[in-house]
């Protein structure tokens, strides 16, 4: 009896553990399925956030090339405008902008005589 009882404790133990195994094993098949999806997912976001940036960056670039031609185009027009009424004054005036252009080249070679 004593035997008989001491091999169902056997049996009943062996199948708890093969219970337990099965168990582990399909505990670890469920804990590398989720970090397997877990990866993929961050992956797939990392991707969607560097995507994002690249079109701002891209965006910002633009509007920044877009800016500068404009303050360009407007710098360019002034720049005319000036030379435009300078050559009226010139055309009005031609002795005071002779005696100008005397004055500036006068100032120009004494800076330039001193330094020697």
């Amino acid at each position: 009896m004593s035997d008989d009882s001491n091999s169902k404790g056997r049996d009943d133990v062996a199948k708890h553990l093969e219970r337990l195994r099965a168990d582990f094993a399909t505990l670890s098949e469920t804990v590398t399925r989720l970090v397997s999806e877990s990866a993929a997912s961050a992956r797939a976001q990392v991707r969607e956030t560097a995507s994002d940036a690249a079109r701002k960056a891209s965006d910002a670039g633009q509007q920044v090339y877009r800016d500068a031609a404009a303050l360009g185009h407007d710098a360019i027009g002034t720049a005319n405008a000036a030379a435009g009424e300078l050559e009226k004054q010139i055309t009005r005036n031609p002795m005071t902008a002779v005696l100008a252009a005397l004055g500036i080249g006068l100032a120009i070679g004494l800076l330039h005589h001193r330094r020697r």
